[in-house]
C-alpha cells in the first residue's frame, strides 16, 4: 500500500509540473505576441503622425 501511495504522488507531481510548464510556455508566447503587436501599433502611429496628409495630397495633385 505504501508503494502505491508513493507512485501516485510521483505521478501527480510529474503531471502538475507538466501542466505548469505548458501554461508557462503559453503565457510567454502570448505575452511576446502582445508586445510585438504594441510595437507595431506604435510604429504605425508614428508613420501616420510623421506624414502630413495635406502635403502628400497636394503633391499627388501636381
Amino acid at each position: 500500500m505504501n508503494k502505491e501511495k508513493g507512485s501516485i504522488t510521483l505521478f501527480v507531481l510529474i503531471a502538475m509540473l507538466l501542466i505548469i510548464s505548458v501554461l508557462s510556455i503559453i503565457y510567454i508566447q502570448i505575452s511576446e505576441k502582445n508586445n510585438n503587436q504594441l510595437k507595431q501599433i506604435e510604429r504605425i502611429q508614428e508613420e501616420y503622425n510623421a506624414t502630413n496628409i495635406d502635403q502628400s495630397y497636394q503633391k499627388q495633385l501636381k
